[in-house]
């Protein structure tokens, strides 16, 4: 970014005097703001500061080193510019007295510092997530056991599993204690919270549900809802009656306007469910004359979802609040029972932590706040008021990730000296799942003054808005999406002037930067999406796609493209497996499951048969794997041996020297598993096995390295916490695979990254795929057993036992609502964060099997809502890029499916959107560059014997296994893509110069010139001969063609075949193929006597096919020297080749073919065979 900053980043490195809140929008450099910040401290001609006078809190420990040492560049460069400022010199020395650390690290070393008063040991340490979960199972299975056996004296436990449980075992009742036990601890006193729990679904005295919370909660929700739909029919209403002939329809529409503002008015339960039968009229539109059939059909939609909407909403008020109280008196019990299980729990789960001198990291944060706010939470303590005098500030960085009681722990420090510096951006506050509480951001947000305007003492806000990672494109394209989607209810905040993004830097314009493709799939989206987006990064880096470098462009590379996915273990194989087999190299960003790797599942089967040899699976996979490569022939003769029992029991029987070295193998491990430790049983199972060599030597073999080595480590973690048990530690995997808890380790630079959204946060990309948009939010979470809030505490399930019935208490229909909303927010954030990693390109795609349902929602009804309940009810983030696409002028695509809204507009930067048929997930794809060294001295010769060698019974091959197209009628360029084809014998001879080093410019170099430039064109850009020119330019400069070819390539004859019917189709974008290799099994007959029935590999390059909805259009390019009287024979000359090529698409891509041409540039012409 640049050196100068931005006025409002000015006024938060200077400002002083109050509590200071930055919220800093995607690459807005709040890192600089904060380095800067600290350092003005430090310079200062008044009273200049240490760096050990300040605490900075940071979200994990690579943040905490990494601006630790942006901290130490900076000084470094503030001393070189003033050596004699002895202060500045002290301060390196300082520098790592700096408290910059977690808030768990920073609570670690006060509870050590501070141990005498808490009661803990000084010399404690912090259990790592693996041992904390198995103390935790150990604790709830002890637990449990006493539960059980005494649960004849106790109704309440008896309520609980028997309304609670699932199905007929009781495994879900763990998972429910730890959830109740890790939702309390989030608050400042958990005790206190299952108290407020018991206390509201006692519900004593409560005559209706609107007194409860859950009652206030659902009646508030419906009002905001009807709020929405009353603004709807309003402007329904208003729009009919400006249109003569539709005083009809605006009657009804005012009627259900004034039925739904009686039901608004409602604020008590039972009036509520009294009025909730609408009785609205019949909506009807002339038939014939109608004076306005568009507004006709968006005031039907409109009132469709205003019906279907209110039915779903109004559904939750069916029971009056004698009925609703009774179901959550039902729950009152089972609610007692659990809690005290909780309690339970929670001391067990704390003595055993104690035996063992370990603090997890809830433990940190609750005493922290016993030592600064006492039990109480209520006062800071003599302890807080002498900890918040050591600092002259206290700075928090991504304060939007914070919990409520890591506010309350910078709250107790700072609330003496009114100095804490917070700096963070809740519209990516995406970490909901680990707790994090974006309404503390958002209320101080709301609460702050702008910082010119507050009071000396008061707290005050800045907004940094100068985005200095994007381009214009980009960012024009964040601001479109969310100045549509984002507003209080849907992300928490309204995202107005002051909240958009604006440009920091002037960049390079580039056209065409950001794309829409919504793709019509056939089946299943996933592997139809990935070949879409693997398609179009193959056309990226063939045409040498510019990107940003500096102040100049350069072609695209793989290194510079990701591909975001919200869920990559859902859908992110299919697009490794569509790169992988386009020749693309990819690599995991993180989020793919580290026990689902190839290395790594054959190792966890190998360390399995170690405990157990007498399990099958593990044992087969074992053997069939390449550490030991027992073949499926072998494996079967061993199991012939012994039909029935376990395959290690034939195994035993088998005299095969290969199965005696493996059961050698496995017998030596077998044995140290006994008596070595974790770490060094896989140390030996390597040396043993070669394991790790052997897969190092396979291709992405450093991904897979790495994956070892990350296995290793969790080996050596799950060791230290003291558990050395084999047994024990695959039981741990097995935990962690369900949970999904493993991630592999990120693989090599140099190939096109595939990351989860999550995993990208912080990063930036020159151009990113957003992909799955289609993608269905996950709710799951929503429908648990028990749900918990921090607000409405606990909701159970009711338990009708006489009809075998659960049904949802209201204190559940309220929570799951709450976090239906709570979770839309956060998937709207979760977008907005994806967006906002794209530097200089964002690529979007949206596949869905019937697009044009969803699209016509949003373009019929966006005009009358202003997009509130659009945006509300969406279930895919794709369908709040699509509410903001339908807008553009140039989305005549999506019109086309969708119809157009009211009002259009057209951007700064316009988008290019476009509706596509999926491809083929199987499509034929090219070879990777062959990267062979030079041939050796002295290989020459020998190949020339080895040719020359006259096999005895030559006859007997004469046969061909392979042909090529042009065997038909040849070109070189054929039998360049069938280099493997069998060759014809030589004689003894010089090998021919190869056809690159020749210097001639005959009729073979210029039509390779021809070809080369019509491989790599932008069509679109080819609308003159200077177009054309321009292009060939751009392909010798970035190393496309050679500088002879840019020379020989015809600009005029290239210009005028793209000034044709088929050219003006490419230049439009018509999906077509170029260069297009291919090989098919053909028919032997075809290619001499005596071959019938035979099977011939037939391969060849089709120049360019157009690939129509309705058939294919084979085209081939030729330079012949042809005139009028002399074309026709020429194309006889190729028809046969031509109508190989045509044979070869249909099957491939079972279509018609509906035309073949040949196009002769000598003469401008087409050809039809």
């Amino acid at each position: 970014m640049a050196d100068k900053l931005t006025p409002q980043q000015e006024m938060a490195v200077t400002s002083r005097g109050g509590k200071l809140l930055v919220s800093a929008a995607a690459g807005s450099g709040k890192t600089k703001v904060l380095v800067d910040r600290l350092l003005g401290f430090l310079t200062q001609t008044h009273d200049p500061a240490n760096l050990d006078e300040f605490l900075i809190i940071t979200y994990t420990k690579a943040a905490a080193s990494e601006l630790r040492g942006k901290i130490a560049k900076k000084l470094t460069e503030e001393i070189a510019q003033r050596p004699e400022e002895t202060h500045l010199q002290r301060q390196m020395q300082r520098l790592f007295l700096t408290k910059i650390s977690t808030v768990h690290g920073f609570c670690s070393d006060l509870l050590r510092e501070y141990a005498y008063k808490l009661d803990i040991a000084a010399d404690f340490r912090v259990a790592d997530e693996n041992e904390c979960r198995e103390i935790r199972e150990t604790v709830l299975e002890g637990l449990l056991d006493r539960a059980y056996e005494t649960a004849g004296d106790d109704p309440d436990f008896r309520a609980f599993v028997d309304t609670q449980g699932v199905g007929r075992s009781d495994r879900q009742v763990p998972e429910i204690i730890e959830k109740v036990y890790d939702s309390a601890h989030c608050h400042l006193n958990p005790e206190a919270w299952l108290d407020k729990c018991l206390t509201d679904a006692d519900a004593e005295g409560i005559g209706d549900v609107g007194e409860t919370v859950w009652g206030q909660y659902l009646i508030r929700n419906l009002q905001e809802y009807l709020d929405c739909q009353i603004a709807v029919l309003r402007q329904c209403a208003e729009s009919a009656d400006n249109c003569p002939g539709l005083e009809k329809p605006a009657v009804t529409l005012r009627d259900a306007m004034y039925q739904l503002e009686q039901l608004r008015a409602c604020t008590i339960w039972d009036d509520i469910v009294a009025k909730r039968e609408l009785r609205f009229g019949s909506l009807r539109f002339p038939t014939k004359d109608n004076p306005d059939p568009e507004l006709t059909d968006r005031i039907k939609a409109a009132w469709l979802a205003c019906k279907e909407g209110l039915k779903k909403k109004l559904s939750g008020f069916s029971n009056d609040s004698e009925q609703v109280l009774t179901d959550l008196h039902q729950t009152a019990a089972a609610q007692r029972g659990l809690v005290a299980l909780v309690r339970q729990f929670d001391r067990d789960y704390t003595a055993a932590k104690r035996s063992r001198r370990v603090l997890d990291f809830g433990d940190l944060e609750h005493k922290t706040l016993d030592l600064l706010l006492g039990k109480s939470r209520s006062q800071p303590t003599a302890a807080a008021r002498e900890i918040g005098r050591r600092y002259r500030e206290i700075m928090v960085d991504e304060y939007q990730d914070s919990n409520g009681v890591q506010d309350a722990i910078f709250e107790a420090l700072t609330r003496e000296k009114q100095n804490c510096f917070m700096v963070g951006d809740v519209k990516q506050s995406i970490y909901q799942f680990r707790l994090a509480d974006p309404g503390i951001f958002l209320e101080k947000y709301e609460k702050y003054a702008p910082a010119q305007q507050a009071e000396p003492g008061q707290g005050r806000k800045i907004l940094l808005s100068h985005n200095f990672r994007s381009g214009a494109e980009v960012i024009d394209a964040v601001n479109d999406v969310f100045h549509t989607c984002m507003r209080p209810k849907v992300g928490g905040l309204t995202y107005g002037e002051a909240e958009e993004l604006r440009e920091g830097i002037p960049h390079t314009p580039l056209e065409a930067a950001v794309e829409l493709h919504v793709i019509e799939t056939r089946d299943d989206q996933y592997p139809e999406e990935a070949a879409f987006v693997a398609e179009r990064i193959v056309r990226l880096l063939r045409e040498g796609t510019p990107v940003r470098d500096g102040d100049s462009l350069r072609p695209v590379c793989p290194e510079d493209i990701v591909i975001l996915l919200r869920s990559p273990g859902s859908g992110g194989g299919y697009f490794q497996k569509a790169l992988e087999a386009r020749g693309i190299r990819c690599a995991s960003g993180g989020g793919t499951d580290l026990l689902q790797t190839e290395e790594i599942g054959t190792l966890r089967s190998f360390l399995q048969i170690v405990w157990n040899p007498r399990q099958d699976i593990p044992l087969v996979s074992t053997l069939a794997s390449p550490i030991f490569g027992f073949t499926a022939d072998e494996l079967a003769e061993i199991r012939s041996a012994r039909k029935k029992g376990a395959f290690y029991d034939a195994l035993l029987l088998s005299d095969s020297p290969k199965v005696k070295t493996f059961l050698n193998t496995l017998d030596r491990l077998r044995r140290e598993a006994r008596m070595n430790p974790l770490t060094a049983l896989l140390e030996n199972c390597f040396a043993l096995t070669r394991l790790d060599s052997v897969y190092a030597a396979m291709p992405g073999g450093e991904a897979k390295t790495a994956n070892i080595q990350t296995f290793y480590q969790l080996a050596a973690d799950f060791e230290n916490g003291n558990l050395k048990d084999l047994g024990q530690f695959l039981d741990f995997l097995d935990a962690m695979e369900e949970k999904g808890l493993i991630s592999a380790a990120s693989s090599p630079a140099g190939c096109v990254t595939i990351m989860s959204i999550h995993k990208s946060k912080g990063l930036e990309f020159p151009v990113v795929f957003l992909s799955n948009l289609s993608r269905r939010f996950n709710t799951e979470s929503q429908c648990a057993q028990i749900l918990c809030d921090r607000d409405l505490g606990m909701g159970l399930s009711v338990a009708d036992s006489e009809n075998r019935v659960r049904y949802s208490s209201i204190a559940k229909r309220a929570i799951a609502a709450k976090m239906a909303a709570e979770s839309l927010s956060e998937e709207l954030r979760v977008l907005y964060v994806a967006m906002t990693r794209a530097r200089d390109r964002l690529i979007m795609t949206y596949a869905e099997k019937n697009p044009g349902k969803i699209i016509q929602n949003i373009a019929l009804r966006q005009d009358f809502d202003g997009g509130e309940l659009l945006c509300r009810e969406a279930a895919r983030p794709g369908q709040w890029v699509l509410l903001a696409a339908v807008r553009h002028t140039e989305a005549g695509a999506l019109h086309a499916l969708g119809g157009r809204p009211g009002e259009t507009k057209l951007g700064d930067h316009p988008w290019v959107i476009r509706v596509s048929d999926a491809p083929e997930s199987e499509d034929a794809v090219g070879k990777e560059m062959d990267t062979r060294p030079a041939m050796p001295d002295g290989v020459e010769q020998a190949l020339q014997e080895a040719l020359s060698f006259q096999y005895a019974y030559d006859a007997a091959t004469r046969a061909p296994s392979k042909q090529t197209a042009t065997n038909r009628k040849g070109r070189a360029k054929d039998e360049e893509a069938a280099e493997d084809t069998q060759a014809p014998k030589f004689p003894t001879r010089d090998f021919r110069r190869p056809s690159f080093l020749t210097e001639s410019r005959g009729g073979k170099a210029y039509g390779s010139a021809i070809h080369a430039v019509l491989q790599y064109l932008r069509y679109e850009n080819c609308g003159s001969e200077d177009d054309v020119k321009a292009e060939i330019a751009r392909l010798v400069s970035q190393k496309f063609i050679t500088e002879e070819q840019g020379k020989l390539a015809d600009s005029g004859k290239i210009a005028a075949f793209f000034d044709t019917e088929i050219g003006r189709k490419l230049r439009a974008g018509c999906s077509c193929l170029r260069e297009f290799k291919f090989s098919i099994l053909d028919d032997g007959s075809h290619y001499g006597d005596g071959l019938e029935g035979e099977q011939v590999l037939l391969q060849g390059v089709v120049d360019c096919a157009l690939l129509e909805k309705d058939g294919i259009v084979v085209l081939d390019f030729k330079t012949d020297h042809v005139t009028e009287s002399t074309v026709a024979a020429a194309a006889e000359r190729y028809r046969l080749q031509v109508q190989t090529y045509a044979e070869a698409l249909s099957r491939i891509y079972e279509m018609p073919v509906k035309a073949k041409y040949l196009y002769f540039f000598q003469l401008g012409r087409f050809v039809e065979v």
